[in-house]
């Protein structure tokens, strides 16, 4: 019977940092206004819970900052940032975010149950930039259903994003013109690996069909990680055949993703890159 070390199968990443920047940086670059980490829960067995999660955060976004009601405030904010970092020209970096353990394995004949992570400290120290972060905030805990307030916890604005997690993906959202907001999202896929037995010489292992791993498979990302900004459609694209429920991917499609990768250069260094 052939066997080999593959791929069960695969997840989007969980949680996701938010960035909300403008080019307000030295020679019109890119620097956050404000950043949020949105912890995931597994609150549904489907893997495509995980990217209807993050399209839903970015779709509340997109729409809270191009709000016209929220339009003077964050135009204020952004002329004090730019100032604000005319007198910084570099600042130490924040601790890097800790990375979280995964869920264990599930064959299709497992119980499930739905994992809910602790909620998080929330921090007493004030928002640079309190308007941006509030429209930050709101935006993510719109659905009470999926995000408690304590799935959302502020970050300060030196907060890097390495590439390496398994936990959390990032998100930029790009609000330098406020008539056309604009996202990109940086994932990488979780990979449950293990040596397994499978009965079919081309088509490889099959949950239903062949028989679970005999140990906990390691948990990885996937090897291809370029450091490029993907649209919604695109993310969703790499666990087909899932789709986005009709609504979504409407609504997805009238927002204008971020198509130079450089905006990446201050939140995801090349430093940072595998």
């Amino acid at each position: 019977m052939p066997s080999g070390y593959t791929c069960l199968y695969k997840k989007s990443q969980r949680s996701f940092l938010f960035y909300i920047t403008a080019n307000i940086g030295p020679g019109g670059s890119n620097r956050p206004l404000a950043v949020a980490y949105r912890q995931g829960n597994d609150l549904s067995r489907s893997a495509l819970s995980r990217v209807t999660n993050v399209a839903n955060d970015i779709l509340s976004l997109v729409k809270i900052l191009s709000d016209p009601a929220n339009r003077a405030s964050l135009e204020a904010e952004r002329t004090l940032a730019e100032k604000w970092y005319q007198q910084r020209d570099s600042q130490s970096r924040a601790p890097t975010l800790p990375d979280a353990p995964q869920p264990p394995f599930a064959g299709w004949q497992d119980n499930w149950r739905p994992i809910v992570q602790p909620e998080l400290a929330q921090s007493s120290t004030p928002a640079d930039f309190a308007s941006t972060a509030a429209c930050l905030v709101s935006g993510l805990l719109k659905d009470s259903s999926r995000t408690r307030p304590g799935d959302v916890q502020l970050q300060p604005l030196s907060t890097i994003f390495h590439g390496d997690s398994l936990e959390y993906g990032m998100v930029v959202i790009d609000i330098s013109d406020l008539a056309h907001v604009e996202y990109g999202i940086v994932s990488f896929p979780v990979c449950y690996m293990a040596h397994v037995e499978y009965h079919s010489d081309c088509g490889g292992w099959d949950p239903v069909e062949d028989d679970p791993p005999q140990k906990e498979p390691d948990v990885v990302l996937g090897d291809k990680r370029p450091r490029v900004l993907m649209s919604v459609v695109e993310n969703v694209g790499k666990y087909m055949p899932f789709r986005l429920e009709e609504r979504i991917a409407r609504e997805v499609r009238a927002c204008e993703s971020i198509e130079d990768d450089s905006i990446l250069d201050c939140e995801y260094p090349d430093h940072c890159f595998d």
